[in-house]
Order: C-alpha cells, then structure tokens, then sequence
C-alpha cells in the first residue's frame, strides 16, 4: 500500500537514527501520533485485522548516497543535513493523503535532529508524496487497483458486515466493525462507520458544506 524511500545525506544521522527513523516511518500508528484528525473529538484507529493486513503492504528502504548536490554544492557531512522522503501510494489516494504525509515524515525525521525545528525553517527535509497510477501496482501476483487494496482491507471484516456487525465506510469504502471504538455518526436515522477519525471528519466537512449550499 506504502513504499517509503529515505534518502540522508552522508552524516546527517547514525547508523541507530536511520533504524529507528524507518522503523517509526513504517508504524501506521504514526501517521495520527496519537492527535485527533481535524473537526475530530477523539483519535481513531484502523480496525485491527485490517491494520494488520496494511501493515504487510508497508515497506521502508534507507539510501545514503555517496554523492548529493543541493543549492549547486556538493552536500557534506560537516554541512546543513538532507533528507528526502518518497511515499508512493495508489493515485486516487495521493490529494487525500498529501497532508497527513507530510506532516508525519517530517514529524519523525525533525525529532533525531539537535535542532528540531530546523526542518521547519530551511528545506533541509523533503517529503514526495508520489501516487502511483491505476493498474501500476503488484500484490500477490497480479495488478492491484485501489479499489481492490480496499477490498483487501475489508476481507477480515466481511463475515461481520454479512451479519451486520460492520459497516462500509462511505469515504474510503473500507468495511469497519462496529466496536466500542470506533469512529461513528449517526445522521437523519442513518448510522454511519469510519475506518479511522480522518475519514468521519471529512465525511461531516463534506456534509456541511453540501448542506451550506442548499
């Protein structure tokens, strides 16, 4: 689902920093840090079986060039750090995803450095958030499109939805199962579920703005 590349220029963080950096870029759970979704009152997260399935779909590489030029100068160790993350992830979901994206690689990268807020003032962190288009992604031997990453997410949790213990989430299309913690809303006697607070919230976004022009 994700293939997170990070390049870092000689010196810029220790053999343990990259670990760790990777290991935190390849934790669903980052991409909340444990913060509501905007317009959300509390967090949410993936339905377990569907996290899990996600989670096979996550891969992280590191790469330290030997060579990197940036502003016309070859980048040192005794100069500023560079970083520059790709996230590549199906097409549809590139504009929705951009955002939250962002903030996460250059949330986690920013934390190793001394100077944490530099990456908020100088570019010295770059985040590509590159969607890949429909029909360009393998899993399992043959081509996968979003909509059947979706359905693959939703497998776990398709004996519940028979029995009406899930529901479809009417943003992204994940089923979710209807349990203590999971992210509802219930409109004009219609209850509705969300795979996470991200998707409720955008779905009331949507709502009110489709009702503000009536």
């Amino acid at each position: 689902m994700f293939f997170v590349e990070l390049f870092v220029s000689k010196g810029a963080l220790e053999p343990e920093q990259r670990r760790r950096v990777a290991r935190r870029l390849g934790r669903l759970g980052e991409l909340s840090d444990g913060e509501p979704a905007e317009g959300a009152d509390e967090v949410s997260e993936m339905a377990p079986r569907s996290a899990a399935v996600a989670a096979a779909m996550f891969q992280v590489v590191v790469h330290e060039p030997e060579i990197w030029v940036a502003a016309e100068n070859l980048v040192t160790p005794e100069g500023p750090p560079r970083c520059v993350v790709r996230v590549h992830v199906p097409g549809p979901w590139r504009k929705d995803l951009s955002e939250t994206l962002v903030a996460y690689a250059t949330r986690i990268i920013a934390a190793e450095f001394e100077d944490r807020l530099r990456p908020y003032r100088e570019p010295t962190v770059q985040v590509h958030v590159i969607g890949v288009s429909e029909g360009s992604i393998g899993l399992r031997g043959k081509v996968a499109t979003s909509n059947d990453i979706v359905e693959m997410l939703s497998e776990p949790y398709r004996e519940d939805a028979a029995e009406g213990r899930a529901l479809r989430d009417p943003m992204c299309g994940v089923l979710v199962p209807l349990e203590g913690n999971t992210a509802t809303v219930e409109l004009d006697g219609e209850l509705y579920a969300f795979c996470c607070a991200g998707c409720r919230a955008e779905f009331l976004a949507k709502r009110r703005k489709a009702a503000a022009r009536e």
